[in-house]
């Protein structure tokens, strides 16, 4: 069974991710989007260079484009679902403490809304190569 690979979703419905994303150049935001067609299609059995276990149940994936590395912070949810919860422009050679914080601290929120069954945590990935 395949995965399927979701974003984190504000309250107020809006998506950092695809904000994100969409701030990219073309052809950097199509090989972030090729990385994530891989994570749905391949899971845990892509390569370290690919992915990474950063702490807990945080995981990042790490495209490259033009010498600039970007970085998507997920986790693994019930259901073969990825949730990405935190996405950036990697510029130091390890990541900041309180980038995975930031993602620890959306997936505990996104976990508690969904026991809630307030608005929904996360939304579907549209933008698909």
């Amino acid at each position: 069974m395949a995965w399927e690979v979701f974003y984190y979703q504000t309250e107020r419905s809006e998506s950092p991710i695809e904000d994100f994303l969409n701030s990219l150049p073309s052809k950097a935001k199509a090989k972030c989007i090729a990385y994530m067609d891989l994570l749905e299609e391949m899971g845990f059995d892509l390569p370290r260079s690919v992915i990474a276990k950063l702490r807990g149940d945080i995981w990042e994936l790490r495209p490259e484009w033009a010498g600039t590395e970007y970085r998507f912070l997920y986790f693994a949810l019930i259901g073969q679902r990825f949730v990405i919860l935190h996405s950036l422009t990697k510029k130091r050679q390890q990541l900041r403490p309180k980038d995975i914080k930031l993602a620890e601290t959306r997936m505990t929120e996104l976990l508690r809304r969904i026991e809630d069954e307030g608005t929904s945590p996360i939304r579907k990935r549209t933008n698909k190569t």
